[in-house]
């Protein structure tokens, strides 16, 4: 509460940290706190971990248009103290045309950042509870900028009397010092998330997620279900306020819309999203899992 209450109006930096990773998330709008229970829990939620029963690699592309991609692998292993896991994320923007303070060209330049998690999950008595230490390095032209963050996070699943299972949880993302450029240090994109899911027996879910920006002020929230197709194949839409309303653009209801689907057979799950992007089309997420 504290946090959320927070007025600072500071820029921020590492924009690439508040891009959700992995096909199913995306494909439920981003309402993925709670229910984040597979490798990508290491950027959603780390308590997510606590519940993995198998090993799981997991390899994600997303491209998110005019040449930016963004790629995240993530590695996680269950043990008898917990689960322990590893990612990267990289987000290449290609070649961008450089302009001088006249606005002539000056040739084209390259742009990338990257994180690389470490993560633990572990379950505890009241709720699972979880964190992630990423290394961050962010590089435009020649320019080059470097630090850490902290992830920490929290969930817990109530067994009702009927079919259905209630899970909540909570995560604050990207806790740290910032990043340098030059002479100018920026915050990182501080976000706190909270999120309830309710899974149905027959293979039918829901999500809904609040998510606060403390130091930039306002809030966005997403929803998202899933439904079983038919054995080993589902269905998911979603919708999520902060892609009706990119920076600088006005509210479109329906850039918010996503809409994925997931197939899972011998412990192989292929996931796909297609999330609306306006005038650019829509935005493109794979993501490869195995279990072993």
């Amino acid at each position: 509460m504290f946090l959320c209450a927070a007025d600072g109006r500071a820029a921020e930096t590492a924009a690439f940290l508040d891009i959700g990773v992995g096909a199913r998330g995306i494909g439920m709008g981003g309402a993925y706190t709670a229910l984040a229970d597979d490798a990508s829990a290491v950027y959603w939620n780390p308590a997510g971990l606590a519940r993995l029963e198998k090993r799981e690699l997991s390899v994600s592309h997303a491209e998110l248009g005019l040449g930016t991609r963004e790629d995240f692998l993530a590695y996680a292993q269950p043990t008898a103290r917990g689960t322990v896991a590893a990612a990267m994320t990289y987000l290449s923007q290609g070649s961008i045309g450089g302009r001088d303070a006249a606005g002539r060209p000056t040739g084209n330049y390259q742009a990338s950042d990257s994180a690389f998690a470490g993560a633990y999950g572990i379950k505890a008595d009241f709720a699972d509870l979880g964190a992630s230490v990423k290394y961050l390095r962010s590089h435009i032209a020649s320019s080059e900028a470097q630090g850490v963050s902290l992830d920490l996070g929290a969930r817990r699943a109530f067994d009702g009397a009927g079919p259905g299972k209630l899970i909540v949880g909570a995560a604050l993302r990207n806790m740290g010092p910032g990043l340098k450029y030059e002479n100018q240090r920026n915050d990182l994109p501080l976000r706190l998330a909270a999120g309830a899911a309710y899974a149905v027996a027959a293979g039918r879910t829901l999500a809904v997620e609040v998510q606060a920006a403390p130091r930039g002020g306002g809030a966005d929230a997403g929803f998202g279900g899933e439904w079983k197709l038919i054995e080993g194949a589902l269905l998911r839409l979603g919708w999520s306020s902060k892609s009706a309303a990119p920076e600088g653009a006005g509210f479109d209801a329906a850039r918010g819309l996503t809409v994925g689907l997931g197939l899972e057979r011998s412990g192989f799950r292929f996931d796909y999203a297609a999330q609306a992007a306006g005038e650019l089309g829509a935005a493109h997420r794979f993501t490869l899992a195995k279990r072993f």
